[in-house]
């Protein structure tokens, strides 16, 4: 199913909508900005997920990355671990420890995800920042979606 397109205030309709790297890029690299940083996400999948993790875990993209925000800082990523054998996530969770270094060469903020709760990442992640919600005249609590790439 192709990524849906952006409402009225620039976010994706509520959900967690699935993807693929490809549809990620030919939806949301249409500035120089959103070039880069889909560069860069491709070069960290390249050379931090995928010597570790055959097939590669979920993840799952949110922040101003997924919006219709022409300059976006970065890139929220979860990477979801739960499905995983317990040598995997004991992978996952060191690659974590080096989310500073990630952060300055990729520009993206990773936090791993073990379990599905009402308090997990991508529930956060799909909340809107009550600043931005009331700058847009949103409910506390709007939900907005994101993308997961298998």
């Amino acid at each position: 199913m192709p990524i849906p397109s952006f409402d009225q205030f620039g976010l994706l309709p509520d959900g967690v909508h699935s993807c693929t790297l490809e549809e990620v890029e030919a939806v949301l690299a249409w500035s120089n900005k959103r070039r880069r940083l889909t560069h860069q996400l491709r070069d960290f999948i390249s050379a931090e997920l995928s010597p570790t993790f055959l097939p590669l875990p979920p993840l799952v993209l949110g922040g101003s990355y997924v919006t219709a925000a022409d300059n976006p800082a970065d890139i929220n990523l979860v990477l979801e671990l739960q499905h995983l054998s317990d040598q995997e996530k004991m992978q996952g969770l060191v690659l974590c420890q080096r989310v500073p270094a990630i952060f300055r060469r990729y520009r993206i903020e990773m936090t791993p995800a073990l379990q599905r709760s009402s308090n997990d990442m991508v529930t956060y992640y799909q909340h809107l920042n009550p600043r931005k919600a009331f700058a847009m005249n949103l409910f506390h609590g709007h939900k907005k979606g994101l993308l997961r790439i298998h």
